[in-house]
């Protein structure tokens, strides 16, 4: 419990501070503000890095990294919309196979055959 509320503590300063620096504002004050986290982050960063024995792969240029998310955008839409033009087509294939699937189990089969046989042997009315 006490390891939940110090994780639960660090994310909600966490999340308090950078609300406070602005990072939720106009895209403008936004842009400034995480350039002035990133200067104040920098130093901090600089010393672990120091410690840390392995080198760090350099982290992509925030213009590339902008271009990347757009294009991972674009091919999520795209997906999306494929999967909803073929859905008329996937859900007839799966129904298709449920039945299969249902009609090829003997008791269910036994069961759809009932139904069939006693309605086929009434009588046929002629409702009003």
């Amino acid at each position: 419990m006490i390891k939940f509320s110090i994780k639960a503590g660090l994310a909600t300063a966490a999340i308090y501070y950078v609300r406070e620096q602005g990072i939720w504002r106009n895209s403008d004050e936004a842009i400034e503000a995480s350039n002035k986290i990133k200067s104040a982050v920098k130093p901090y960063v600089d010393e672990v890095k120091a410690q840390i024995p392995i080198e760090m792969p350099k982290i992509p240029e925030t213009d590339n990294i902008c271009q990347t998310a757009q294009q991972y955008w674009n091919l999520g839409v795209r997906a999306t919309f494929s999967f909803l033009v073929h859905l008329p087509d996937y859900s007839k294939e799966y129904a298709n196979k449920g039945a299969d699937a249902l009609l090829g189990n003997q008791e269910v089969a036994n069961l759809f055959n009932s139904f069939t046989s006693s309605e086929s042997s009434k009588p046929v009315t002629k409702q009003q």
